[in-house]
């Protein structure tokens, strides 16, 4: 039982460097498409504060992949410390939960609403999405479930 919790507690820490790297990977790709493709304004702006609203509209793009990082990183961490022995309280698990809901339910949403018009170039950027969220999605059902197991593997040794 100790050689499993060993290996679960491995896989905790593992896993959670995981979940960091794909909250970096998420803020870097929006980064690199809306260098590809700026953000277009649809409302009708008043040419002098075009600018304006570009900045309004980046910086609210910043402020929101922030906060995604922040969650990332405060899961990541916390999976990290719990995998190598230190306590850690429910928050994160329950964070983590959260974000496989909303993760999967993204990954749907995009899986039914992509437009196939775009040629072969746009599906393949299409399908490499939808397997790179899907990993991201497998990335996060296994945190859980390593810390929900390291939890119980460290309760029966206790007691």
């Amino acid at each position: 039982m100790e050689t499993e919790l060993r290996r679960r507690r491995t896989n905790l820490f593992t896993l959670g460097g995981g979940v960091i790297a794909f909250g970096v990977w998420s803020m870097l790709k929006t980064y690199l498409y809306m260098l590809v493709d700026p953000i277009p304004l649809t409302l009708e702006v008043p040419e002098e504060y075009r600018k304006a609203a570009l900045v309004v509209a980046y910086g609210l793009v910043t402020f929101f992949l922030l906060i995604d990082l922040g969650l990332r990183l405060y899961v990541g961490l916390s999976a990290r410390a719990e995998g190598i022995g230190q306590k850690k309280g429910k928050a994160y698990i329950v964070l983590a939960v959260l974000m496989l809901i909303v993760n999967i339910a993204s990954w749907l949403a995009y899986l039914f609403t992509y437009d196939y018009k775009g040629g072969d170039a746009a599906l393949v950027d299409y399908v490499v999405s939808l397997v790179v969220d899907l990993t991201s999605i497998v990335l996060l059902a296994q945190l859980i479930y390593n810390a929900v197991l390291v939890r119980r593997l460290s309760r029966q040794l206790e007691g």
